[in-house]
């Protein structure tokens, strides 16, 4: 399930751009551009992701969470955040 363009959404986007603007050292990363298997994060950032995620949003990533698409775009860890607040 994708969930995309709702006000709700768009905020949580935003808050995830900029994460990831500052965690890559790239201010100009598409939202749908692949992070970690285009070479643009390694494994420890994604371990920041996860504690980004649960610390900023306040909600639990479990283990059926840890995806590749999840956590390989802005966009992917968007949609993971408001699926996981909508929970």
């Amino acid at each position: 399930m994708t969930v995309r363009n709702t006000p709700a959404n768009d905020e949580i986007t935003s808050v995830v751009r900029e994460f990831i603007a500052r965690l890559s050292g790239r201010p100009d990363i598409e939202d749908d551009r692949p992070l970690i298997s285009g070479g643009v994060l390694d494994s420890l950032a994604a371990v920041q992701m996860v504690d980004f995620v649960e610390r900023t949003f306040q909600v639990e990533v479990g283990h059926e969470d840890l995806e590749l698409s999840n956590f390989d775009s802005v966009q992917g860890l968007a949609d993971l955040i408001t699926r996981r607040v909508a929970a």
